[in-house]
């Protein structure tokens, strides 16, 4: 019996709904969308001002840290924020971005141009030693110097995902979200940027975008209340005020929140 455009059009809804409803991302009871804090080059206003923030409403944050500004004393701090449940993530040991400047004390080129993926990828292999002897993990996510992927003019972020050597891999400068496991691409993970003089208004309309959309956003901050490229503290704080009178929004780690996701693809 030939059928009906009714039933057609039921038989084809039904096919189709499945496929609709794995598209969207499935948040833990309670959850309706996710905000990632990331924080780079390891400031040291971020274990002053961020930590203590995050803390008070049970938030964890990831810091990605920098080799060539690390200092003997600053490793018991980063250590005690990996211990309260933070995430430490690679940010490489030189930043090297496109046309930096040798490295004043060791004369190292920090310029992509001199590097090639392999003399990359062993730096960030190098980092991640570094990093395991802090927090005692053997796995780290990464954040990419200056929001830069092509070492010598060719993309590092693919071959270090495919080797395992990182897990996730953070851009800059988008207001991209993620809204379906689909969507996931591990090393290319958008970030919103928040620049200096920032108001929490700016932050907090994104933190609205991503709700809306059920999706999962990424925020990137760098020195707060002090250091470089700086937000104020307070401007920050009403951020995370806001976050916690939202406690349908998961605020947790880089690699937590991501993981969740890709087990869904």
């Amino acid at each position: 019996m030939p059928l009906t455009m009714k039933r057609l059009i039921t038989y084809s809804l039904l096919i189709c709904l499945p496929l609709w409803a794995m598209a969207q991302i499935q948040w833990p009871t309670g959850k309706k969308a996710a905000i990632m804090l990331t924080y780079d080059d390891g400031c040291h206003t971020q274990w002053e001002n961020v930590v203590p923030a995050l803390n008070k409403h049970g938030f964890k944050g990831t810091f990605f840290l920098m080799g060539c500004y690390l200092t003997e004393q600053d490793i018991p701090h980063w250590r005690e924020v990996s211990q309260q449940g933070h995430e430490l993530g690679n940010h490489t040991i030189y930043h090297a971005c496109n046309d930096a400047k040798a490295d004043t004390l060791s004369g190292h080129c920090r310029s992509l141009e001199c590097y090639t993926i392999d003399k990359m990828l062993t730096e960030i292999k190098i980092m991640n030693s570094f990093l395991s002897a802090i927090d005692g993990k053997q796995q780290h996510s990464f954040a990419y110097p200056c929001g830069q992927h092509k070492a010598g003019g060719k993309d590092y972020g693919a071959p270090m995902i495919e080797q395992g050597i990182c897990s996730f891999a953070r851009m800059s400068d988008t207001e991209d979200i993620i809204t379906s496991p689909s969507q996931l691409n591990p090393a290319n993970v958008p970030a919103f940027t928040a620049f200096p003089n920032y108001k929490a208004s700016q932050m907090i309309a994104f933190i609205e975008k991503v709700l809306a959309n059920g999706g999962a956003g990424v925020i990137l901050f760098h020195g707060i209340g002090g250091d470089w490229v700086t937000v104020d503290t307070a401007e920050h704080q009403q951020m995370i005020e806001y976050l916690a009178s939202h406690p349908e929004i998961w605020v947790g780690t880089f690699s937590d929140v991501l993981s969740y996701i890709q087990q869904q693809k």
